[in-house]
């Protein structure tokens, strides 16, 4: 009698099977990492940015000076002394995200000025200081968070989520 030895390998079919199921998954699960992509790209560039505003009023403070945070092309940003006019940390837009949309308000106002105490001043030219930065996505796509930035006259800082669906007390809301 001849016996065979035991298989230790999968058949074409049971492969084939396990590819069509794989592919399934991954059909279902590619419009949720997109929109996780998307927030992930918001949040990197929100940080950055939050990071750099931080780092100018720290600086601002510590030096006893006057310090201004630019906002640039996108994500970009430096932070620099008034007078005498002194870079201190510029930031690239590769550093944050390339496919973040900013919009400051008020609407062309680029530049906020920390003061020695830390507090929000008269921008040097003068300008409107900015009061909040909104980040959302070039990509319109359902389940998109848009984070925004909000700059106190007392010079503190927050990130923030603008959504109105958010309940009244929830942290993570803009307005209380």
């Amino acid at each position: 009698m001849l016996t065979r030895p035991p298989s230790h390998g999968f058949t074409l079919i049971e492969m084939l099977i396990g590819l069509a199921v794989l592919s399934i998954l991954l059909a279902l699960a590619a419009p949720s990492f997109s929109v996780w992509m998307q927030n992930t790209q918001i949040r990197t560039a929100a940080d950055a940015m939050l990071n750099g505003l931080q780092l100018a009023r720290t600086e601002a403070i510590r030096r006893n000076k006057a310090v201004q945070f630019v906002l640039g092309n996108q994500s970009e940003w430096t932070v620099s002394v008034v007078s005498p006019p002194q870079q201190v940390q510029y930031r690239p837009m590769e550093e944050g995200s390339a496919s973040a949309v900013i919009q400051t308000s008020p609407g062309a106002s680029l530049v906020v000025t920390f003061d020695a105490m830390g507090g929000r001043t008269t921008n040097n030219p003068v300008s409107s200081a900015m009061d909040s930065i909104d980040i959302t996505s070039n990509q319109t796509m359902a389940g998109v968070r848009p984070l925004r930035i909000v700059i106190t006259p007392s010079g503190s800082l927050r990130m923030c989520d603008p959504a109105t669906d958010l309940k009244v007390g929830d942290p993570r809301r803009c307005t209380q």
